[in-house]
């Protein structure tokens, strides 16, 4: 059984939670093979918090519901959080579920793994929630760590004697749920903040305070008393003073793009390109809200006609609609997309260096099992937005032409590998940047899987990434 350990520390200090810092997250990593969802993250604030609730559901109702007595609005659920609740009423149903602060009916249970039995009025529980899938089935429960007046437990561990007898007890405890969680879901881990949080049962939080106050620049970069990244995690977002949209659209297709943009990664970038390496603090910025909103900056054709000619370096889109790097922005009606960002965020956008493919022969065989034609070659060129990859996107191949296409791009992006409305919530089918034929580019489907396009085709949707830094 592996160890479980906070920051790696010893089995002795691993419940010292003041020596995480205000940016860490905590989250139960799985054992190969037994776990297919990894757990959702916690920050050290809402791990050390415990928000009281009170619950008067009837006695033969199973299902509990407890409301917050304290002002919290940011309540998040996620696993590892810590609850403490008072039953007002007595509980005679046997299975029962507890809703608290409208999170959702789930099981109560004790640390041995057994349902919990029937409670006196006036009991108080402090609960520990627990989330995982394992083989396809979703786990979670709200674990009892110590409680008063319930009577499937009065006579195990907490009726104590004295006071040395509760400390004890509580370890013991502890020691029980650890060895359980441990049992599913494998060694309690620190990792970074591209885990995605859910807030009151949204993908991401609203981040749009920081960016009109400027501190999100603060946090992105850990300075003026804020430790990197504090309070930021994939799948967050913000609004932008203006929508994005794609210049010179086909005016029967023509729509305004978002105004909402979204972290789909944080330094997930670190080490790119040939120069001008990205060796600073940055978010992966993709249009979107989340899982809500539109997921596009407008619609554009790929090419004026329907070829590949060139790779995706050549194409119009890369050169007109997104446009080459500027150092100067303008909102005027014909203004690039790059002219658009950078009139909304200066300097903060940062240029990076892609592989982009730059040929193609159509007599290869692509992933249509005939010579359709493929990339077949690649060169490094600066960009600002730029259309994303397959890999980045499905975080493999799927009509991508040849290992071209993907270049730099070879890293699937956070925000898509936790969520896949995040990747297509039918509200776009937008193009990626990988040549499926001499005449297509790939695209991602608005019901949900992988296609590809004539390249021509005026009627998708343009939803680049680019980067920002502090």
């Amino acid at each position: 059984m592996p160890t479980t350990r906070f920051k790696g520390e010893t089995a002795g200090e691993r419940l010292d939670k003041s020596s995480i810092s205000d940016s860490d997250m905590i989250q139960l990593r799985h054992k190969p093979g037994t776990i297919e969802d990894a757990d959702k993250g916690i920050s050290k604030a809402q791990l050390l918090s415990c928000p009281f609730g009170v619950s008067d559901t009837a006695a033969a109702t199973a299902a509990k519901a407890a409301s917050l007595t304290d002002s919290n609005p940011d309540f998040t659920l996620v696993s590892g959080r810590e609850v403490v609740v008072c039953f007002t009423t007595a509980n005679t149903a046997s299975n029962p579920t507890l809703n608290f602060a409208g999170s959702g009916a789930i099981p109560l249970y004790m640390p041995n793994g057994s349902p919990i039995g029937a409670w006196n009025a006036g009991a108080w529980m402090h609960l520990k929630y627990f989330y995982a899938t394992v083989n396809n089935t979703q786990i979670q429960r709200w674990i009892v760590m110590s409680a008063s007046a319930v009577d499937s437990v009065a006579s195990n561990i907490f009726y104590p004697a004295s006071s040395n007898a509760v400390a004890a007890a509580v370890a013991a405890a502890v020691a029980e749920v650890t060895e359980d969680i441990e049992e599913v879901a494998g060694e309690v881990v620190k990792i970074d903040h591209n885990v995605p949080r859910w807030v009151n049962g949204v993908l991401g939080k609203d981040i749009t305070s920081y960016y009109n106050d400027g501190t999100l620049w603060k946090r992105i970069a850990g300075t003026d008393g804020f430790s990197a990244f504090e309070d930021l995690y994939v799948g967050d977002f913000f609004q932008m003073s203006r929508a994005i949209s794609a210049p010179n659209q086909d005016s029967q297709y023509a729509t305004t793009g978002s105004q909402w943009v979204t972290i789909a990664g944080i330094n997930t970038l670190a080490g790119n390109g040939d120069s001008n390496e990205v060796n600073y603090n940055h978010l992966v910025m993709v249009p979107g809200k989340g899982e809500e909103g539109s997921f596009h900056f407008g619609r554009k054709r790929m090419n004026s006609t329907n070829t590949t000619s060139g790779g995706y370096v050549a194409s119009e889109m890369h050169t007109a609609t997104i446009g080459s790097v500027v150092s100067s922005g303008s909102t005027a009606s014909g203004a690039t997309i790059n002219q658009q960002l950078y009139a909304e965020f200066g300097s903060h956008l940062k240029t990076t260096r892609e592989l982009l493919s730059n040929a193609i022969v159509s007599s290869l065989y692509g992933r249509f099992g005939s010579a359709s034609g493929a990339s077949s070659g690649w060169t490094w060129a600066d960009c600002q937005a730029c259309l994303m990859s397959e890999v980045e996107v499905f975080g493999s191949i799927v009509w991508s032409s040849s290992g071209f296409d993907t270049g730099t791009a070879c890293k699937q992006l956070p925000l898509f590998a936790f969520s896949k409305k995040a990747i297509n919530n039918r509200s776009a089918y937008y193009w990626l940047k990988d040549i499926a034929s001499s005449v297509r580019f790939s695209r991602v489907n608005n019901y949900g899987y992988a296609g590809y396009n004539a390249a021509s085709d005026a009627s998708h949707d343009v939803r680049p990434r680019f980067v920002l830094g502090a």
